[in-house]
C-alpha cells in the first residue's frame, strides 16, 4: 500500500528529499491480521498501523507479572506507540512546547513487564494531555512524544525512562528572513548579563531561527495523518566543533570559555550558518536510513549542545485517540 506525505519546508536547504512530493512504503510485508480484532479488518491499514493495534492490545491485556518483552525493544514501541494513538505530527511551529516525564520501570534479566509498559503510557498520556489542555488557544496538538531509556541509569534491576512531549500550540512567530539580524542591537551570551543588548538570548534566539529554516512540514492525503516512528538522537556539543574562523577563534558552535557577553549581527548569521551546515549533513547522512528530521533543539548547558531527532514517518488511517 502507498500514500503519498507532502514535504511543505519553510526553506529549500533541508535536503530530506530532493522532490516535494515523498512516498514512503513499509518495509515489513508480513501482514498479521487477528480476526478477532476489529480495527485491523480495514483494507487502508498500512504494516505499522496494525503491528501498532496490535501492540496496543497486548498493553490492555497485560497482566501485572505476566508477558515480558526485552527492555529496548518495549520502549520502542512504546515511544511509536504514543505517536499513533496521540501526535499529528503535521502540526509544527518554530516555537513549540517540549513536556519531559520521567518513570522508573523494573527490569528482570534485560526485560520488562508488559503491564508496567502500560502504566507508563497510561501515566504518560495522562501529563501529556493534562499539559495540552493548559496550552492557551484553541489550535493545539501533540507533535510527536519520543521515549527513550536514560543510560545512566539502565542496570540489573530498573531503568528510567525520560518522555520527551512536543506540543503545538498556534502558528508560531515567523519572520520573514531567519538570516536576517538588526545590525543595530546585540544578543546575550550563554552566562553573565549584557546590558545593552535588546535582541535577547542568543542561543534561544538560534534555536528559534534554526527550526524554522531546517524542520519541514509534512501533509498526508485526506482521511490520513502523520505519524513519526523508530526515533533516534544526533548530538553535538561545541567542544566537538573546532572551528578558528568562528566568531569566539575556537569552536563553530557559541562557547562560554571564549564568547564574550555580547553577540553582534554577524556573530549570530555565523552561528545560524554552522548550525543549518551540520544539520545538513546529519539530513544527507540520514536519509540513508530513511528516516527524516523531526525535531531540532540549539541549548545551553555548561556550553551549547545541538540536539536533532530523526524519524521514519508515515501516514496513518487510524484517527487520533482524544
Amino acid at each position: 500500500m502507498k500514500k503519498n506525505i507532502r514535504l511543505v519546508a519553510a526553506v529549500a536547504t533541508l535536503l530530506i528529499a530532493a522532490a516535494g512530493v515523498i512516498t514512503f512504503e513499509a518495509c515489513n510485508k508480513k501482514n498479521e491480521v487477528v480476526n478477532n480484532i476489529p480495527e485491523l479488518n480495514v483494507a487502508e491499514l498500512s504494516d505499522m498501523d496494525k503491528e501498532m493495534i496490535l501492540f496496543g492490545e497486548k498493553l490492555k491485556s497485560a497482566a501485572k507479572g505476566g508477558e515480558t518483552m526485552q527492555l529496548d525493544e518495549a520502549v520502542r514501541n512504546l515511544s511509536n506507540y504514543q505517536n499513533f494513538k496521540m501526535c499529528d505530527a503535521s502540526r509544527y511551529s518554530a516555537d513549540m512546547e517540549r513536556l519531559t516525564i520521567e518513570s522508573e520501570i523494573p527490569v528482570t534479566d534485560g526485560n520488562v513487564y508488559l503491564s508496567d509498559i502500560n502504566a507508563i503510557y497510561e501515566s504518560n498520556r495522562k501529563q501529556i494531555k493534562d499539559k495540552l489542555a493548559s496550552l492557551e488557544g484553541d489550535d493545539k496538538a501533540v507533535y510527536s512524544v519520543y521515549s527513550r531509556i536514560d543510560g545512566n541509569s539502565k542496570d540489573g534491576d530498573g531503568a528510567k525512562v525520560v518522555t520527551d512531549a512536543i506540543l503545538f500550540s498556534g502558528d508560531g512567530a515567523i519572520i520573514p528572513s531567519p538570516y536576517y539580524f538588526d545590525e543595530n542591537i546585540c544578543w546575550q551570551g550563554i552566562f553573565g548579563f549584557c546590558e545593552s543588548c535588546t535582541g535577547g538570548y542568543s542561543v534561544y534566539v538560534l534555536n528559534n531561527r534554526l527550526g524554522q529554516i531546517v524542520v519541514a512540514g509534512y501533509e498526508c492525503s485526506p482521511g490520513y495523518r502523520v505519524v513519526f516512528y523508530n526515533h533516534i538522537d544526533k548530538y553535538l556539543y561545541a567542544s566537538e566543533f573546532p572551528d578558528t574562523n568562528s566568531p569566539n577563534g575556537h569552536y563553530g558552535l557559541i562557547h562560554n570559555d571564549y564568547e564574550p557577553l555580547c553577540l553582534y549581527a554577524d556573530d549570530m548569521r555565523y552561528y545560524l550558518v554552522n548550525l543549518v551546515n551540520v544539520v545538513t549533513a546529519w539530513n544527507e547522512e540520514q536519509q540513508l536510513n530513511h528516516k527524516v528530521l523531526s525535531f531540532i533543539m540549539y541549548v545551553a548547558f555548561n556550553n551549547t549542545l545541538l540536539w536533532g531527532t530523526y524519524s521514519n514517518v508515515e501516514c496513518t488511517f487510524v484517527g487520533l485517540d482524544d
